[in-house]
């Protein structure tokens, strides 16, 4: 009576390992009787079977490494030479956030808290997101986050404290994409981090507080 074939547990396996791993024990029946030819053989379908059953832990890491390379995740503080409700005032409209951030192509206020961003990906690809206000308090604070569904995961909150006539303003913002392509990874992880960037884009906002101001 034949013995019955052994099971095989892939639920953590890749199925390309199993594919070369049954190729691996077809070709041992094929081989030819040379030891040389047959070790050869042997090994060739060695470097296959492995390789199959390390491509997809290889690549899971590989997006894992690239998700984490384009996180930002940032606190610093900062003078701006205006009065709190001015900066406030510029500030607590989305919509201005493009102006002096420049991975920002679009801010929507779409109405009831909720905001529409637009912006462009490490890898120049468009990314699109709806966002909530988490937080508003006039003169005070503002806050927000993206929506569960949203291919990135970003919060913000923004404190606005007087500093004789001026205002310190207190930065805390996280921006993760949630998921990554293989070839999309591949290139962000030869990207250099865009924290610093952003970080200096928030910088100038000073700048722009003063040009948009009534005279």
């Amino acid at each position: 009576m034949t013995a019955p074939l052994p099971v095989l547990e892939t639920s953590e396996l890749d199925s390309r390992a199993v594919i070369a791993a049954v190729a691996g024990g077809l070709l041992v029946g094929l081989l030819p009787a040379r030891p040389a030819v047959r070790n050869a053989l042997l090994a060739a379908a060695g470097v296959l079977a492995v390789g199959a059953l390390v491509r997809g832990p290889t690549i899971r890491a590989t997006e894992r490494a690239g998700i984490r390379r384009r996180t930002v995740n940032l606190r610093f503080s900062f003078v701006v030479e205006e009065p709190v409700p001015r900066v406030f005032a510029f500030c607590s409209n989305f919509e201005n956030f493009p102006q002096f951030i420049a991975a920002l192509c679009e801010v929507k206020d779409t109405g009831d808290g909720r905001s529409h961003w637009r912006a462009e990906s490490p890898t120049g690809e468009t990314l699109e997101w709806d966002a909530v206000t988490t937080k508003y308090m006039v003169n005070s604070v503002i806050g927000w986050r993206s929506v569960p569904e949203a291919p990135v995961d970003t919060t913000g909150l923004v404190r606005f404290t007087p500093d004789g006539e001026h205002t310190c303003v207190r930065v805390a913002v996280c921006y993760s994409p949630r998921t990554s392509e293989i070839a999309d990874t591949l290139m962000a992880i030869a990207q250099p981090r865009r924290g610093e960037s952003l970080e200096r884009d928030i910088r100038q906002l000073e700048r722009y507080v003063r040009e948009t101001s009534p005279a």
